[in-house]
Formats: C-alpha cells, structure tokens, sequence
C-alpha cells in the first residue's frame, strides 16, 4: 500500500482513538488538600468551649480554593459530595451514633440562678494502670495525684475518677469534705479468682445545691448503668465514660448552662462531647436530624 492510501487510515485511528478517550477519561486524584490530623490535644481543654460543627457553620475549602469540604459532625471526616447536601453527618452509622448520644445526655432541665461556677472533671489513668496509655499523644508515665488534686482546689467544684483499689490511697490525698459516688458499671469479662470489681468510685466535692421541685430528676450519688464496646465513639480509648456517665456527672455537680467546665484528660473527648449538648452549645438533635444516604466509604478515623 502506498503512503497517500495509508494517510486516511492513521488518520480515522487517530480519530478513533480521541473519541475513545472521551468515552474514558483518565480521573486524577486531587492531593493538594492536607490531611486531617487526629492526634488528641495534651493537657487540658475546657469543654465549654470546644467548638461543635453545625449545619449553620460556614463549610471549610481546601487549600487549592476548590468546591467547600463539609465535615461530619460526629467523626470529623469529610462528607462525599454525593451526600444530601443538608447533611451533617457522612454517613447513617455516625448520624444514628450521634443521635443516640444526645439523646442519651439530654440537656439541662432549668438554667439555675446565680453566678456561673468554673467546674473541673479529671479521669487520669487510674495508679498503677498509665502503661495501658502508652501509645496515647500525651502519656506521661503514672498521674502524680497529689499534684492533681492540689490543683483541683481552684474550682467550684471537681470531681476526680479513680478505680476502687486505688480508692483509700486516693482518699487520702484529698481535702476534708470530700463525698465518694458509686458508678456500678457491671464486672468486666475477664477470668479472676477474686471477686471482680463491678463499680467504680467517682471523688466530688462543691458545685451547685439544687433545691428539688415535684417532678423534677432527682439527683443521687449512684448510677446503675453497664458499658459495652463503644465502636461507633470517635478516637475512642480504654476507660472512656458512656454518655449516660456523663450526665449524672453533670447532675453530681450541679451543672447548669453558663457554667464552664476544664476535662483535664480529654482523652476521647467524649466528655466534651457530653458537655456541649447538656449545656446546649450544641443544636438540638431534632433541629439538625438529618435523613442522608451513607455515603460512599466510611470514616476517616477509626470509631
């Protein structure tokens, strides 16, 4: 075949070949935008003012100035752009999760008279247990608790975990006055030839008196209440409180919206978490239910 002949052939393959990559365009992957980091902050954090992602807050943009990145409102991992675009959360695992726990926590009941207080919680790794926190961003080897509870002294009021054996060394380190609150948790599973420990202690001293009125929750220095593998909590870690917890921490102390509150080991954040939707930081879980298709894969971080 001759040279003018074969010209229309490689030309109509040419064609041929730019329609068919048309047909399949290559998709390039946009890494210009950083990852998210999920190290826990060290040292204490007022949760009070932890900042809580809303439906009404401004979407973030990446950092090439593309279309705006929304943020589950749960895990923190970012929302496909397949999903509703009234969406708060990425997907039906982390909207169900963070239902059940506002809905669990609850807000406060009445806004309470007064001055505000300045609250303090500390759950550090009980004595003689901090190697279980070694691959934790702020580990530091055992919690000096004479240390931790001289700092306490400051607040309106504090309350301070501990585990029942350590319960009299702990007690002695603490001021005149203080009360010990009994969380019955239930044993855990695992083999002993000892009795196993079902509750734990909970240090509490000041806060708020609440006169009761008919009808109102009664607050009492005990909660029944098991726990569970929380697979669903966000940078969960060991010994992190369920939310139920939380709120009759809230109601020990005799927390009320105004009020501030330092959790001096963050840890998960759970409590945070609690802090902002009790004391109604955080919208109502029915003024931000959503009903969004799960999305396309599951969180960024581990829940």
């Amino acid at each position: 075949m001759t040279a003018p002949e074969c010209a229309p052939a490689e030309a109509s393959r040419g064609a041929a070949a730019e329609h068919d990559a048309s047909r399949h365009p290559r998709v390039r992957h946009d890494v210009s935008a950083p990852a998210a980091s999920n190290a826990y902050p060290a040292g204490p954090r007022d949760a009070s003012r932890v900042a809580t992602d809303d439906a009404s807050a401004p979407a973030r943009r990446d950092a090439s100035g593309g279309p705006a990145l929304r943020l589950c409102a749960w895990c923190g991992g970012p929302i496909a752009a397949t999903v509703r675009r009234d969406a708060v959360c990425c997907s039906t695992r982390c909207r169900q999760a963070r239902h059940r726990f506002a809905r669990t926590v609850g807000q406060a009941e009445a806004v309470a008279v007064g001055r505000p207080l300045r609250l303090a919680y500390a759950d550090p790794p009980y004595p003689g247990n901090a190697y279980l926190y070694r691959g934790h961003c702020d580990y530091a080897g055992e919690v000096d608790h004479a240390a931790l509870i001289a700092g306490l002294q400051k607040y309106d009021g504090w309350a301070l975990s501990t585990s029942a054996v350590a319960l009299p060394a702990v007690l002695a380190l603490c001021p005149p006055g203080v009360r010990v609150a009994a969380w019955h948790r239930g044993p855990r599973t695992t083999p002993s030839r000892w009795p196993l420990t079902a509750w734990e202690p909970v240090i509490y001293i000041g806060g708020r008196q609440i006169v009761a009125t008919p009808g109102a929750e009664r607050r009492t220095d005990s909660l029944v209440h098991g726990v569970c593998a929380m697979t669903t909590l966000p940078g969960r870690v060991i010994g992190a409180k369920p939310a139920e917890f939380c709120r009759w921490l809230f109601t020990l102390l005799g927390a009320a919206p105004g009020d501030t509150l330092d959790d001096l080991f963050p840890g998960s954040g759970v409590v945070a978490r609690a802090w902002a939707v009790f004391t109604g930081a955080e919208p109502s879980s029915e003024a931000r239910d959503d009903i969004s298709e799960p999305a396309a894969e599951t969180c960024g971080r581990t829940a």
